[in-house]
């Protein structure tokens, strides 16, 4: 990983992390098949936001969690060199998000001192945190906010459907003035992933110094059917 911490001569890096819910739940009315399909449609727009800013290096990471936490892709991979692979969800998977939040941390510890822009981290979930594994989502978002890396983060969290816990993920963008969104169908997913995606990437990679703060301003609801605030 250290190879690439320090990126290519001239760019500094944006460590780019998606923290995806594969959790039994997300079987349910099609969440996983439209969370894969919004994932796809990302890649372009990042790498269309990479082209935009020659300074940032954009290297991406996955990270999946259900009972078990998974690295999907844990090397920091250049957007240019990206692609993405579907996820299945787990069969009766919990929702293990402090566990996943602590693996998280771990990995933000290891980015160390190195030089770059501050992270995006970009959070998922369709449910409330479980904490069967002994790691509640308190403790392993504060595993996180202990670490240089995880404190500077620009988070941001979109719920799926009517049963996430929008309170954990305001806890976990920690900003009111970040848009805190929910999509009830397959179109607003794809629409807020890719707009959640494009602007941690330009919150991130602002000038620290003397910038103007980062305005927000989230996609309207869009059209079709609610059918994940009404599923049971």
């Amino acid at each position: 990983m250290s190879d690439r911490l320090g990126g290519a001569l001239g760019r500094k890096p944006l460590h780019f992390i998606f923290v995806l819910d594969v959790s039994g739940s997300m079987l349910r009315g099609g969440r996983i098949q439209a969370l894969n399909n919004a994932m796809a449609e990302v890649v372009p727009h990042l790498r269309d936001e990479a082209r935009a800013n020659p300074h940032a290096e954009l290297l991406v990471r996955v990270l999946a969690f259900a009972t078990e936490t998974t690295w999907v892709v844990e090397e920091p991979t250049p957007i240019e060199q990206f692609h993405w692979e579907r996820l299945p969800a787990t069969p009766k998977g919990f929702t293990e998000l402090g566990s996943a939040l602590s693996v998280l941390a771990d990995s933000l510890h290891e980015m160390g001192n190195a030089s770059g822009y501050p992270p995006a981290i970009i959070l998922v979930s369709d449910g409330r945190p479980t904490d069967s594994t002994g790691v509640s989502f308190a403790d392993g978002l504060q595993q996180v906010l202990d670490e240089r890396w995880g404190a500077a983060a620009i988070r941001l969290a979109l719920g799926v459907g009517r049963d996430a816990d929008m309170n954990s993920l305001r806890r976990f963008i920690g900003n009111e003035d970040v848009p805190l969104l929910r999509a009830d169908n397959p179109q607003q997913l794809v629409e807020y992933i890719v707009w959640a995606s494009k602007a941690a990437s330009r919150g991130a990679s602002r000038p620290v110094i003397g910038s103007s703060p980062v305005t927000y301003t989230p996609p309207s609801a869009s059209g079709g059917d609610p059918i994940w605030s009404t599923l049971a």
